[in-house]
């Protein structure tokens, strides 16, 4: 292992580590008992319920991914809802940023016979997609949080920053689509002139971003799927909400969760968004009548889902790896 991987491996477990710390005296301040008993109500069979709601959304999130990869059938569809899934696992579960999630999802179907430029090339645009989609989804949360504030809103910190936050971040997203449609085509002259027999790979990762942004209908329809399965993760927490005897409205679950992840991924460096998650909820959740508590326990069952799903993937995916070389032999 080279010393810098190495560095960055310790990194990411400290910056994990001081997560939990803090995500404990977030929960701590606000009452451990409380936050358990919250937990509590939900039982087995609500926490099952809660489950099958998350899993449900991976077969259309697989589907964003699928309509923007060129040339593939929609028998791929089960394989790429795979791939999503293992970008999700990857990113809650491992200690890592965002970018592990997407490369074990993109192997994740490479596994399943797609070829890896059109793996890694369609993740790239779906991901930029589904960041568009998170966009709108948080512009959304930012009218409803100045709805519930009223005239308090036109001086409040929160919705000021986030307003920021959202220019700033369609201003990343526009960079980062022009570099896909023109440097590209840049780094694939510089890999024929200096890396030539890294050039092919180059060439055909290139041309799957190219197929994917010639068919824009594709990537619209994409596009749409994603804001839905925004609103569809809000179901889930919703229903979490209703279990454990905090009901509130639905569009209030959509404010506080769309506004939730406008903050986890302005802290991207924070895997899992451990601790941030935690205060956002506690900051949030009071602001639409939620208590500290229950948001808590909302955080926390959200993340334990997470883990119940996310370790049995990991693992039935390391075992897929191990077996790679086996066959290739």
């Amino acid at each position: 292992m080279s010393g810098g991987a190495s560095r960055a491996k310790i990194t990411a477990v400290t910056i994990a580590v001081v997560g939990v710390l803090a995500a404990t005296v977030v929960i701590g301040f606000f009452n451990f008992h409380a936050v358990l008993s919250a937990m509590a109500r939900v039982g087995w069979g609500g926490f099952a319920a809660v489950i099958a709601c998350q899993l449900a959304l991976f077969a259309p999130l697989g589907l964003a991914w699928l309509v923007v990869a060129p040339e593939l059938s929609a028998a791929r569809l089960g394989l790429f809802s795979w791939g999503r899934l293992m970008r999700e696992a990857a990113s809650d579960v491992l200690p890592f940023s965002q970018l592990g999630g997407f490369v074990i999802g993109a192997r994740a179907i490479m596994l399943g016979g797609v070829p890896g430029p059109v793996a890694f090339g369609s993740g790239v645009v779906d991901v930029t997609f589904e960041v568009l989609a998170q966009l709108a989804y948080t512009l959304i949360g930012v009218g409803l949080l100045v709805l519930r504030l009223g005239a308090a809103s036109k001086g409040d910190n929160l919705v000021w920053m986030l307003s920021l936050g959202l220019c700033a971040a369609a201003g990343l997203v526009a960079v980062f689509m022009f570099a896909q449609r023109k440097g590209a085509r840049l780094a694939e002259r510089i890999a024929e002139r200096l890396m030539p027999a890294a050039a092919t790979h180059t060439a055909s990762f290139t041309r799957a971003i190219e197929s994917a942004y010639a068919q824009p209908l594709r990537l619209w329809i994409g596009w749409v799927i994603h804001v839905a399965c925004w609103f569809g993760a809000a179901v889930g927490s919703w229903l979490i909400l209703r279990l454990i005897g905090q009901p509130l409205p639905f569009h209030s679950v959509v404010a506080i969760e769309s506004l939730l992840f406008a903050i986890r991924n302005a802290a991207f460096v924070v895997p899992g968004g451990l601790g941030v998650q935690e205060g956002a909820y506690a900051l949030l959740g009071p602001l639409f009548g939620l208590p500290a508590e229950a948001a808590l326990a909302l955080s926390l069952l959200k993340r334990a889902r997470d883990m119940v799903i996310g370790i049995p993937a990991l693992l039935i995916w390391q075992v897929m790896e191990g077996r790679r070389p086996v066959a290739g032999r």
